[in-house]
């Protein structure tokens, strides 16, 4: 059952996937930490892979047999199933206390109670680490993750970033040298916008289109019903063309569910289910107050603008790009008031607050710039960001008592760093 799950058990034997993820580097340094690591996120994102990586990099300084690999991709067989043959095959006792055993579990979702297995052997194996990872969340239920508080730590892979899309193109010299090759960088910046999927790097406008479609479909008519009760999966692929057609739409249940044809708590379930799947994103209305930006209307998008290849092709370039940034920074909040006055993100990072507004085009005036100087007004902040296509410089403009300035991006160029422009990393 796991000898073709475990080819580096083989001498000389290593994955040998030389390009990385940002993410890799982040889960090493949690090898040797007691906690089980969970790595979870959209298909396709190379999750499977990262896996591999850290088992070549652990296998350097270890023993093979001391890393056991299984995935619940076909077959499910309780984990107290695997270890035992695991012990049988190889001699290794998990009782015995001189070394460690790591054990990846692949696509853990798909396999009943994970939780409470993995539970009872981190409970009475201190030298066991558990790698776990699943496409949907593996968190759907609320008591699976109070059950394992404190003892596991959640990490989300997500689509390519930019860096990550010139590394693996490889264009890495691009990335600390920006002014020096910014005609090139601009020219891969719309060649990512669409290929946020390692596979999908090189491949043409059509062929993307096939290739994100296989996932949507997979994930609509395969994951989904199994993980959560539902009667037409085609409504699901019609939310995500309504959210294609307008990303950052709001929130209106009531009026969606009467154009779609179901009521409105059928119609929260399968926002519900297409969030935890990893295909849409839902951001906040910005309060200080968190219980009010929870109650509030929320913009929805799609989790990566590499679905707009299948689900609308035709999108305008600026509303994809809108899409694209704020997949990109992982945004989780908007700000929008009741006169209309909006700023299309807010980020809130070690007690700073920056709002970002999108305008992705040349020309700029100073009409454009008035949300963001609202926002500063309303919440003392005297630094915004404005992306645009091409336009680029600072300004600083002084409202009443406060001198608010104002940083303008290009699109490229905010999307090669944004930790410089939002202050972390």
């Amino acid at each position: 059952m796991i000898d073709n799950h475990n080819f580096h058990w083989r001498e000389g034997f290593f994955y040998n996937y030389p390009k990385k993820r940002d993410l890799f580097f982040e889960l090493v340094k949690e090898i040797e930490s007691r906690q089980i690591i969970s790595l979870t996120g959209l298909r396709r994102t190379g999750k499977t892979t990262i896996l591999k990586q850290l088992i070549d990099h652990i296998i350097q300084n270890a023993k093979r047999e001391h890393v056991l690999f299984y995935s619940f991709d076909e077959d499910q067989p309780k984990i107290d199933e695997i270890i035992h043959e695991y012990e049988n095959k190889t001699g290794i006792s998990l009782f015995d206390a001189n070394y460690k055993v790591y054990i990846f579990l692949d696509e853990i979702q798909k396999l009943e109670n994970w939780q409470n297995q993995i539970k009872y052997y981190y409970d009475n194996y201190d030298n066991v680490k558990f790698f776990i990872s699943g496409s949907a969340s593996l968190f759907i239920k609320k008591h699976i993750r109070e059950s394992l508080a404190g003892r596991i730590y959640e990490f989300i892979l997500n689509p390519l970033s930019f860096t990550e899309f010139l590394v693996f193109k490889g264009r890495k010299e691009m990335i600390n040298k920006p002014d020096l090759f910014s005609t090139e960088i601009e020219k891969e910046f719309h060649v990512y916008q669409k290929r946020q999927f390692i596979e999908t790097i090189s491949e043409s406008e059509e062929k993307i289109g096939q290739y994100t479609k296989s996932i949507i479909e997979k994930i609509v008519f395969q994951d989904i019903p199994k993980i959560f009760p539902i009667e037409n999966e085609e409504i699901l692929i019609r939310i995500l063309k309504i959210i294609a057609s307008n990303p950052g739409m709001l929130s209106n249940y009531d009026e969606l569910a009467k154009e779609i044809g179901i009521n409105r708590i059928t119609l929260s379930n399968y926002f519900f289910y297409l969030e935890e799947s990893f295909m849409i994103k839902k951001i906040y209305n910005f309060s200080k107050n968190r219980l009010t930006s929870e109650k509030k209307m929320k913009k929805i998008y799609l989790s990566t603008a590499s679905f707009f290849s299948f689900l609308n092709n035709g999108i305008d370039e600026p509303k994809l790009i809108e899409n694209l940034l704020i997949s990109l920074i992982n945004a989780r909040f908007f700000w929008r008031t009741p006169q209309k006055d909006e700023v299309d993100i807010v980020v809130e990072k070690n007690n700073e607050i920056i709002p970002v507004e999108i305008k992705y085009r040349n020309i700029i005036s100073r009409k454009d710039a008035k949300p963001l100087i609202k926002f500063c007004e309303n919440f003392g902040i005297d630094k915004a960001i404005m992306i645009t296509k091409n336009y680029e410089k600072e300004e600083e403009i002084r409202e009443d008592k406060r001198l608010i300035k104002i940083i303008y991006i290009p699109a490229w160029k905010f999307a090669l760093n944004p930790s410089r422009y939002l202050g972390h990393g």
